[in-house]
């Protein structure tokens, strides 16, 4: 099927034919030659089963990726086909992951945000670079770490210095019976049994 006339005239057949080459050298071209032909089907309901019916019959991975890429730029499957269903499931998650970076890159630039505050309330002269420093920072422990530090430091190197051990680090959560009691301190199952 190198032809677009060919490859109209039996669309079922053209299929059947790319399954079994699909592994050719010339995919590209079979493929290019298919979809375009299937793009100029009317039947929509008939197009979007039979593209995806194609994406699941051809071999290599390297076909079904490059029949992927024709079927987003020759036309857009509806919902309720394997094709369309999947590339709209792509797109959501994509959505939602752009949604959850979104809020993550905004709690960071929050965190910036109060961190320079904070040491403006506190009276460091901020420069431009300091400045800069805070928010172009996207790690978050570290603008929580600077951010407890601007809290007690006299000094913007005492903000900024390296990690130490000695760095509050927020404990993990601890199981109930390991928990302090404000009137009775902490109360463990072990220490009482001795």
């Amino acid at each position: 099927m190198s032809r677009m006339q060919d490859a109209s005239a039996d669309l079922d057949f053209a299929a059947f034919c790319l399954w079994i080459h699909s592994n050719d050298p010339d995919i590209e071209g079979i493929l290019t030659v298919m979809g375009e032909a299937l793009a100029q089907d009317t039947d929509r309901e008939a197009r979007d089963d039979l593209a995806g019916l194609i994406e699941d019959g051809l071999g290599s991975e390297h076909a079904r990726k490059i029949w992927r890429n024709l079927m987003e730029t020759l036309f857009t499957p509806r919902r309720g086909t394997i094709v369309g269903d999947a590339r709209l499931a792509g797109q959501e998650e994509g959505l939602k992951e752009g949604r959850e970076e979104g809020r993550e890159e905004g709690r960071v630039a929050g965190k910036a945000e109060q961190l320079l505050r904070l040491m403006e309330r506190r009276g460091f002269s901020l420069t431009e670079e300091t400045r800069q420093r805070v928010t172009t920072c996207s790690d978050m422990p570290l603008l929580d770490l600077w951010f407890d530090r601007a809290i007690d430091a006299t000094t913007l190197d005492e903000i900024f210095a390296a990690p130490s051990s000695t760095d509050r680090v927020p404990a993990p959560a601890q199981r109930p019976e390991h928990t302090a009691v404000p009137s009775q301190g902490l109360t463990d199952p072990e220490s009482s049994a001795n």
